[in-house]
């Protein structure tokens, strides 16, 4: 009976060890029609759109971040931290071996897939001779020498669907350490024209306004402006030009937000939440 019972506790030990747990504090989220990737640990995971259990990408001991799905949901591209400097790799969907892309001694961000489908954008200092200043870099999927956009300055941003149109953040303040910052270094959203080459600055307040995420004709964007000043989601329609608030959490600050090709998907509470664009109603995502 003894021996029976340091078995069965055995057993219990080992079971524990590799049961499943409901992650939470997941970072740098992307949705596709299908999937949703996401960085836990240092590593970059994948698990469907409707929840359940997710399969890790990334095994390595150097950190990945931002990925973001290409245009068709068949590729991730995202920055990894190997061998003491972060640059841009794509890998399958599917998993395998990733593809560098950028070869440059100072660190690249991945910022977006270009909406063709064959060129991705990422912010780097390597042009400006400060490391604290990023500009924006279109480079192809495949690698190649990167072109600069005529662009000062930049640090996130995302593309309209036609390509056309690139709305952009100049500082990411949104992310500072301390909340409800009001002061010279604040963030606005910019709209920049590829075709005019100009640009349209659409938020002008002393509230923190940042991670931008265009889905059709809407820029979606993250801001601290209501009363609470809480980082909520804001829409901004580039017909009508009006802004109005779409979510009003009051416990927890947003603290990301991107944009798949029907819903957004951000992390709220320690939790990924997933909103339907036509209806602009959201849900938890469980994730094991």
């Amino acid at each position: 009976m003894k021996k029976l019972f340091i078995l069965a506790f055995a057993l219990f030990i080992i079971n524990s060890a590799f049961g499943q747990i409901s992650a939470k504090l997941m970072r740098y989220m992307d949705v596709s029609e299908t999937q949703i990737t996401f960085v836990y640990g240092g590593d970059i995971w994948i698990v469907a759109k409707v929840g359940g259990t997710a399969m890790q990408m990334t095994h390595s001991p150097g950190e990945e971040s931002w990925p973001k799905f290409s245009p068709d949901g068949k590729h991730i591209a995202y920055t990894a931290h190997y061998n003491g400097n972060s640059d841009i790799f794509t890998m399958p969907v599917t998993g395998g071996i990733p593809t560098r892309v950028t070869y440059n001694s100072s660190s690249d961000r991945m910022i977006d897939w270009h909406p063709n489908g064959k060129q991705i954008l990422f912010a780097s200092a390597r042009e400006n001779g400060v490391n604290r200043l990023n500009q924006f870099f279109l480079v192809d999927k495949k690698g190649g020498f990167p072109e600069k956009l005529p662009i000062p300055y930049g640090e996130l941003a995302s593309y309209s669907p036609s390509g056309n149109q690139l709305a952009y953040i100049t500082k990411i303040t949104e992310d500072y350490p301390f909340k409800r910052y009001r002061g010279g270094l604040t963030s606005d959203i910019i709209i920049y024209d590829t075709k005019s080459n100009k640009t349209e600055r659409i938020t002008t307040n002393e509230a923190n306004d940042g991670k931008p995420a265009w889905a059709g004709d809407k820029v979606y964007f993250l801001s601290d402006r209501d009363e609470n000043m809480r980082l909520n989601i804001w829409e901004y329609d580039t017909k009508s030009k009006e802004k109005k608030q779409i979510t009003k959490f009051k416990d927890f600050d947003i603290s990301f937000l991107s944009a798949g090709p029907s819903e957004l998907i951000f992390e709220m509470g320690g939790d990924l939440h997933l909103m339907n664009l036509a209806t602009q109603k959201y849900k938890k995502v469980a994730v094991n």
